[in-house]
């Protein structure tokens, strides 16, 4: 069969049994965000509060592996439970997507009631080797296989940046790609083999092998021709609803509001239709080369009769999730729930305006008003504070040197070149002299690194605090330690603590969390406000990006590009229109992998 028949073919199957399909993907999402993500949520936070351990990042996974054993373990056995549930889940949606296309007569819950029995009799091999697929594939490509469990598991956008950024590194990247999607298509039938026929391993691997041998380019024509169709239908969707909001903001009141109502809900039901066709004609390629599709005789997937008590459960849940989004549609549609967040440019440049962390660039981007100017200090060797970002002046000024390798006078006679650009390296005494001269509020980021001086937190106080507190400037750093100090220390100071992962929300008594915006949620951001905490999204410089920092409610967004995001902030504060509206919620939904949560 042709990759555009199998496109055809499957997906007038799709429409057949529409219902079942989405019961079967859009029910299994929402049980899995209800119930089974905040329980793992709580067990996480849980083991976590028993080391006494307030959060979970790249800067501390040393410490919990050497130094908390019992924390590990519980994590560990966390993480084998979360990848049995996806396993579970995969294999759930396996057996029914089979089920429904080959017409056999059971029921939803007669089909959970096997792929829990058939993970009874797991071999530990299987499952080891799902594990190293997923390790493997996931971070890549996610195309055949999503779930809410594993929504964490992305690659933050600042790693693919600074990969990119030499040349050896994009070389390698892309080489890791092309050899993961060859590893990916070779061993695409492995797992259908496992569930299917019970295979071992390494049966399964020679049969997948085998079956893909010589048509490695048919199968991934097929997904790329599958990823094409179903983005055209999205941006076809989408954009008629776009312009028949459009249409409609041109008729009297009240037409406009219940259009603009109407068009958001239909958008909303066909990014979960959306959803659900994406992931049945993906699992289809692995379903149809072992049991192919039967036409006659059609029998919808079958739920089991409910009782009254189960009719009633599920009314009301009808009820609360009708009237939760209800809700949030008058309020974003109002603009009720917008919230206005601070302009932050990052390192004092805005769209190359001059050398990052210099005075002359500063000069430049104060004239664009930022409510803050996010920049970098570090300790020198005279235990003075120098306004810089890397560890080693290398890269901008020629000398390779660090900045402990010089004192404050000598890395002050460096010149940096950037952005068509030369000037002289600052010192933080001269950056915060000329900030406050201009009534401009800064975001000082306190830098570390091993040859820091054990007083430079202590002489960082005794020298700056009053006059940051004085002119209102804040305080973030991605060094834990120096968070605790200055809030032990100086707690009246404002200090954010820079997260590069969205793993586990943080206890800590820091105010606010600056987090890198591809891995930040609403989740994060609500839960930061309960707790009254401000969150800082970094570094966010395109339009859709900007649009969805701001409708996640974030306190403040730092960026390159300061003119777009306050062209973007423009937009939500002179009231937009409804097709407007309606425009900025399609820009901010991710394409086919869109959480339920987030729609």
């Amino acid at each position: 069969m042709s990759s555009l028949r199998f496109f055809f073919t499957y997906s007038r199957e799709f429409l057949r049994h529409w219902g079942s399909y989405i019961l079967l993907i859009v029910g299994t999402n929402i049980v899995l965000e209800m119930l089974v993500i905040p329980c793992v949520q709580f067990s996480v936070a849980f083991i976590l509060k028993q080391g006494n351990i307030p959060y979970v990042s790249s800067t501390n996974i040393l410490t919990i592996l050497t130094k908390h054993p019992g924390v590990l373990i519980g994590l560990l056995a966390l993480l084998a439970i979360v990848l049995t549930l996806v396993f579970l889940q995969f294999t759930f949606q396996l057996f029914s997507i089979k089920s429904i296309q080959t017409k056999e007569d059971r029921s939803l819950w007669a089909l959970f009631k096997q792929s829990v029995y058939h993970m009874r009799h797991l071999r530990p091999t299987t499952f080891f080797f799902f594990l190293f697929y997923f390790v493997l594939i996931l971070p890549f490509a996610n195309a055949i296989f999503r779930t809410p469990l594993l929504s964490k598991v992305t690659i933050p956008v600042f790693i693919l940046d600074y990969l990119s950024e030499n040349l050896l590194f994009l070389l390698l990247l892309i080489l890791a790609s092309i050899v993961v999607s060859y590893i990916g298509i070779r061993l695409l039938f492995v797992l259908p083999l496992m569930i299917f026929s019970d295979e071992p391993p390494k049966q399964a691997v020679e049969k997948s092998l085998a079956l893909t041998h010589h048509r490695y380019w048919h199968y991934a024509w097929r997904i790329f021709i599958l990823t094409v169709f179903l983005t055209v239908v999205s941006y076809f969707g989408y954009g008629l609803s776009y312009v028949l909001q459009v249409v409609l903001d041109f008729l009297p009141k009240p037409f406009p509001a219940i259009g603009a109502m109407i068009t958001l809900t239909s958008i909303q039901l066909f990014s979960q239709l959306m959803l659900a066709w994406a992931t049945v004609l993906y699992f289809s390629v692995l379903v149809q080369k072992f049991y192919p599709l039967v036409i006659s005789g059609e029998r919808p997937l079958r739920l089991i009769r409910p009782s009254l008590w189960t009719r009633i459960a599920a009314a009301i849940l009808f009820v609360f999730l009708g009237g939760t989004t209800l809700l949030s549609n008058v309020l974003y549609l109002t603009g009720l729930a917008d919230s206005i967040p601070l302009t932050i440019s990052h390192r004092g440049v805005d769209n190359g305006n001059g050398v990052q962390n210099t005075i002359p660039a500063m000069a430049a981007t104060i004239k664009e008003k930022p409510d803050y100017i996010e920049m970098d200090v570090q300790e020198t060797k005279d235990h003075q504070f120098v306004v810089f970002h890397d560890k080693n002046f290398r890269k901008l000024t020629g000398r390779d040197k660090t900045t402990h390798d010089l004192t404050l006078s000598e890395a002050q006679d460096l010149q940096a070149v950037e952005n068509g650009h030369a000037a002289s390296i600052a010192s933080f005494d001269e950056y915060l002299a000329f900030a406050n001269e201009h009534q401009q509020k800064l975001l000082i980021e306190i830098k570390t690194n091993s040859s820091d001086s054990k007083e430079m937190v202590e002489n960082f106080i005794e020298k700056y605090q009053q006059n940051i507190l004085t002119h209102h400037h804040r305080i973030h750093s991605l060094d834990y330690d120096v968070v605790t100090e200055l809030k032990e220390k100086a707690p009246k100071l404002y200090v954010s603590y820079v997260l590069p992962y969205n793993l586990v929300f943080p206890q800590t008594p820091a105010n606010a969390y600056t987090m890198e915006e591809t891995t930040l949620t609403g989740d994060f951001v609500q839960r930061a406000h309960q707790e009254d905490k401000d969150v800082y999204a970094w570094t966010v410089n395109d339009a859709d990006s900007m649009d969805r920092m701001i409708s996640l409610n974030v306190n403040g967004i730092v960026t390159d590009d300061l003119k777009t995001l306050q062209k973007q902030i423009k937009t939500y504060e002179e009231s937009p229109s409804y097709a407007k509206r309606i425009e900025m919620y399609i820009n901010r939904l991710p394409a086919l992998d869109e959480r339920i949560s987030e729609n």
